[in-house]
């Protein structure tokens, strides 16, 4: 039988928590793991960098999924069978409307299904939603931090560069996503959306404005301090958010 967490390299249910935020950066493992007390080392293969300690007296993991929905699919899928079910993606993303600000964090609501792995899963229209729940927690955890933040619909797609290749095409979508109100863009909620739903498990994301639109019509304010800032802040938001979530479990027991 095939080993079900193969890429992840880890094998040991005891050496994950049920609460698993999500960055694509394995750079950034570390730099999260500094929110954790006795954070260690439980698995280091490919993309997927994961660490382990305790969050106010429970088991928190943080693993880097890398880029794009296959690799994001892989990754929730081993690390599911080790007995994690709640899930938060912490990332970055190109704002899609011109009122968001560089630095500014989004909460994605749902997901645009643009991405090609989910497709093997269940059909386009079966829609990629968030899990109420973990969304009020990042809501009221968003207010706590104080950093500004906006609950909205995200466009995940495969394609990082297709734009500067066929710009016509990519700025007339963008043009008419923005019309709908879709926030920004990246490339892996639609993914983890799909899986919580199809699983039963808890999912949610907090992303970053890394590029700042000033016009429908492109042009984009760069990374910057702000970015570094914004970026600290969501982190923030999302480790208060799984606070919120253990305060509640914890609440729900007999």
């Amino acid at each position: 039988m095939e080993n079900p967490t193969y890429h992840i390299q880890i094998e040991d249910s005891q050496k994950v928590g049920r609460y698993v935020l999500l960055p694509g950066d394995r750079g950034r493992v570390k730099r999260m793991a500094k929110y954790l007390e006795n954070p260690i080392v439980v698995g280091d293969n490919r993309e997927y960098f994961t660490m382990t300690g305790k969050l106010n007296g429970e088991k928190v993991s943080i693993m880097s999924t890398g880029m794009g929905a296959p690799c994001m699919s892989i990754g929730v899928e081993e690390i599911r069978t080790l007995g994690s079910d709640t899930f938060i993606r912490v990332g970055t993303t190109g704002a899609l409307q011109p009122h968001i600000n560089l630095g500014d964090s989004i909460i994605a609501t749902a997901a645009v299904r643009s991405d090609g792995t989910m497709i093997d899963y269940v059909p386009r229209e079966f829609p990629a939603v968030a899990d109420f729940n973990v969304i009020s927690k990042m809501k009221k955890a968003a207010e706590i931090i104080d950093n500004p933040h906006h609950l909205g619909i995200v466009h995940s797609t495969d394609s990082y560069y297709g734009r500067n290749f066929n710009q016509k095409a990519a700025l007339e979508y963008s043009k008419l996503l923005a019309k709908a109100n879709v926030l920004a863009v990246e490339m892996e909620i639609s993914a983890l959306y799909i899986l919580g739903a199809i699983y039963s498990l808890r999912t949610g994301a907090i992303l970053t404005i890394r590029e700042a639109r000033k016009t429908l019509d492109a042009t984009y304010k760069q990374a910057g301090e702000e970015y570094e800032q914004g970026m600290e802040k969501s982190i923030q938001i999302a480790f208060k958010s799984i606070e919120l979530l253990i305060e509640e479990d914890r609440a729900k027991r007999p």
